[in-house]
């Protein structure tokens, strides 16, 4: 009893003196947190904790960064773009991914002020997102005339129509604009692409019910293919009457005040390029107007006097070119509604068009001008070769003249200053020429470039298959354009499979990027510190060791990435090959059905009856609906090789052999009978004498 008491007075003094002694030691060590840190501080450098917990610290950063990073909509549709705008109000922007495509059943409606639709990061080559109209009853891709719609936007993306696939809007009240704005103040299209309106024009600046609309850009965008060329056999003598739909569209039709259209690039536009509304007040300005593979109609018009009631009071046309480089521009200037029509009593009032050029060896009537008051038209300059044929269309009097550089009908004009070398003469309807174009000479001059060509070097092949699809002026129904500006990715048959794979691949990428440049400039502030050298020189072996390490799994984890697309390719044809398989196995066993339900009838004979041809002959007309008649026919052939072992003949005498001898086999059946019988019996007997004795050896 003694003893067991020492022992635990004795543990109970160790286990006081432990506790006594951890807690100096912690007093000791904690006197205040700077002195802690400071500790640590020191410490750090030869425990070699201190770079690990800073890598680790710097890559939750990093991580942190890649994953604030401002997103894009990768998969949506109009009724989610919509959404969007309708959640975000006024000042929404809608971000699309770069070289994605977005098929359209419907049009994008902007809801409110200042929202805006983009690619991420604005850029203006081929990398820019692609809207594509895919609704067969859809010739709108973008909508923004909404009263509340001031200041919206479109920028940096490429909105396509379609026009070469689902083909012209036959019905008049459909064909709008593929973009279509206005209504209101400072709206905008920029470093966009628009291309295959399906309607009237590529972009439609509307004025607005109240006239309202003001401070319209359109600027530095790309027009073009817009529209198809007019073909009087197919589309009758009147272009706006053509029973398969309008063939001709305009690029930008505008009517808007102190508005301004600017280096733009317009090619193959085949009404007009610019079609201005009055607008007063508008500039139009710096534009590049070209017909490379479809003739146009004008270049610039100014003949329509709604719905300003004829005002151009501010309007100037300035350093424009407009170049027939390889198909006809029937007219490159247009002012005056002679020039469109036979009206001769409208009179414009105002507007300048002043230092524009006219180039090409297609061109047909430079500027042409008459129904004015109070215009300036002059320093333009005019280095086109002019030329053209007259067409049923034209009429007989007034009779046009033949195409030159400048023209006007000096009667019609009043309180005007025009340029020195304007020819006088009466005309209507000047564009009813055809344009002069041979086929066995064509242009020797190289064509001006495209900007998307410049743009993006490597699709420059494609581009000329485009341009040439394009000059036959039809839709393609074979053919489709590739889906998206950089080409396909991946191709696994599915559309839903592929667009997962990119969204995976491209989200990879970013974060490569992102971890990429965020290195750099951590690894350049850190050398640029004057801190220790020997903490730096510690940081970076271990550093670039463990960005070696992430990279080395990047690269894997893309390998697998491009594994999982391959096997996906290979489920998807193994599948096709199954159900080819399947379709094959299902024809064999229909023939065999066939072989057997035919032999059957063969089988069925009576045995005192010979083998009729024209009794087979008639039970297959009333199974199968083949004729009595003696005429040849056709019949396919579904006989199997195992089948046709035997010969029909054979199958035929084993039929009747069996009919014959129906008493023998019935007392052969009886015989056969009895025996069973008895082995049954004899069986039975024996296992019931077995178990007998089984039993009587356990009792014994």
């Amino acid at each position: 009893m003694l003893p067991s008491t020492v022992a635990q007075q004795g543990d109970l003094a160790r286990i006081l003196s432990k506790r006594k002694r951890r807690r100096a030691h912690t007093c000791s060590s904690s006197s205040t947190p700077q002195e802690s840190q400071e500790n640590a501080w020191k410490s750090a450098p030869t425990s070699g904790a201190m770079p690990h917990s800073l890598f680790f610290a710097l890559l939750f950063s990093l991580l942190a960064i890649v994953s604030a990073a401002q997103p894009c909509v990768r998969f949506a549709d109009y009724d989610s773009i919509n959404q969007m705008f309708i959640d975000g109000g006024p000042g929404a922007k809608v971000l699309l991914c770069p070289n994605r495509l977005y098929r359209l059943s419907g049009p994008i409606v902007f809801t409110a002020a200042d929202q805006e639709l983009a690619t991420y990061g604005y850029p203006t080559g081929a990398e820019r997102a692609v809207l594509r109209v895919e609704g067969r009853d859809s010739a709108t891709a973008i909508q923004g005339d909404c009263r509340r719609c001031a200041r919206v936007s479109v920028k940096n993306v490429v909105v396509d129509g379609n026009r070469k696939k689902l083909g012209r809007m036959k019905d008049v009240g459909l064909a709008t604009g593929l973009v279509v704005l206005g209504g209101n103040e400072g709206q905008s299209v920029q470093e966009s692409w628009i291309k295959h309106p399906r309607g009237f024009t590529a972009i439609h600046i509307r004025e607005g019910d109240k006239l309202q609309c003001t401070g319209a850009v359109i600027e530095k965008n790309e027009i073009g293919p817009v529209g198809e060329e007019f073909d009087p056999e197919k589309d009758g003598d009147d272009p706006e009457m053509s029973p398969l739909g309008r063939p001709l569209a305009d690029g930008v039709s505008i009517a808007c005040r102190d508005s301004f259209v600017r280096d733009n690039t317009f090619y193959d536009n085949t009404d007009a390029a610019v079609v201005v509304y009055c607008s007063p007040g508008t500039l139009i300005h710096a534009n590049h107007i070209f017909a490379r593979g479809l003739s146009a109609m004008a270049g610039i018009l100014l003949v329509d006097s709604t719905p300003f009631d004829g005002d151009y009071s501010g309007v100037v046309i300035k350093s424009n070119i407009i170049d027939a480089a390889s198909r006809t521009i029937r007219v490159g200037i247009g002012i005056g509604p002679t020039v469109w029509s036979d009206d001769t009593e409208t009179i414009l009032t105002g507007g300048s068009v002043i230092g524009n050029g006219l180039k090409g060896r297609y061109m047909g009537y430079g500027i042409a001008a008459a129904g004015l008051k109070k215009w300036t038209v002059k320093d333009n300059w005019d280095e086109a070769k002019h030329e053209g044929r007259k067409s049923a269309r034209c009429f007989d009097e007034p009779e046009n003249p033949d195409p030159m550089g400048l023209l006007y009908n000096a009667p019609t004009i009043e309180d005007s200053t025009f340029q020195v070398g304007f020819a006088d003469h009466d005309f209507q309807y000047l564009v009813c020429i055809d344009g002069i174009y041979d086929k066995s000479n064509p242009p020797k001059h190289d064509l001006p470039p495209l900007p998307h060509d410049l743009g993006s070097p490597s699709e420059n092949e494609r581009d000329a298959e485009d341009e040439v699809d394009d000059s036959t002026g039809e839709p393609e129904s074979g053919t489709e354009e590739p889906e998206t500006a950089g080409g396909h990715m991946f191709a696994t048959g599915s559309d839903m499979m592929d667009d997962i794979l990119e969204h995976s691949h491209q989200r990879m990428m970013e974060a490569i990027d992102h971890l990429n440049r965020r290195v750099d400039v951590l690894g350049s502030k850190v050398q640029s510190e004057g801190g220790e050298p020997g903490s730096a020189a510690a940081l970076d072996p271990q550093m670039s060791s463990h960005l070696e390490k992430l990279q080395r799994r990047m690269e894997h984890l893309q390998f697998n990435q491009k594994a999982h697309a391959e096997a996906a390719n290979q489920l998807r044809t193994a599948i096709q090959s199954w159900d080819t398989e399947t379709a094959s196995v299902m024809d064999w066993q229909y023939d065999i059905l066939l072989d057997v339900r035919h032999k059957l009838e063969l089988s069925i004979q009576p045995a005192d009856q010979a083998f009729d041809l024209d009794a087979l002959r008639e039970a297959s007309f009333r199974a199968g609906g083949i004729p009595e008649d003696d005429s040849v026919h056709q019949v396919d052939d579904h006989s199997h090789p195992g089948i046709e072992g035997e010969s029909l003949r054979q199958l035929s005498h084993r039929a009747r052999y069996g009919v014959d001898g129906g008493d023998e086999w019935t007392l052969l059946g009886v015989v056969k009978l009895i025996l069973v019988s008895a082995s049954v019996l004899a069986v039975g007997w024996a296992a019931r004498r077995w178990r007998k004795r089984s039993t009587h050896g356990k009792l014994l």
